[in-house]
């Protein structure tokens, strides 16, 4: 069932969503691109690893998988405003290492 699967899909990685469940079947591939498994995004791994350019280009991706139902992003090193202008649902906002102050 796709509501169930969803909720299963949840719970597993941002690499385990992108790159394995979407080559199991068509309906694991359509589940996964249901906008409620892109509700939580945990870039922070990614994050130290990739060159912004790139980061930019993944959270925008997953920004509009996510339409307009993204709560809850984490995402160290960098200020993306793609994000903030693009998800107007947005909970919670992680920036760990960032150099963004108070005042900003």
């Amino acid at each position: 069932l796709p509501d169930v699967l969803g909720l299963i899909f949840t719970n597993l990685s941002l690499q385990e969503l992108l790159t394995i469940i979407p080559c199991v079947c068509k309906s694991w591939r359509k589940t996964v691109r249901d906008p409620h498994c892109w509700q939580d995004i945990d870039l922070d791994e990614w994050s130290c690893r990739w060159q912004p350019h790139q980061l930019d280009r993944m959270l925008r991706m997953l920004v509009r998988r996510s339409s307009g139902s993204l709560r809850n992003l984490h995402v160290s090193g960098h200020f993306l405003p793609f994000a903030f202008a693009s998800a107007g649902s947005l909970q919670v906002l992680r920036l760990p290492h960032s150099k963004i102050s108070d005042s900003i």
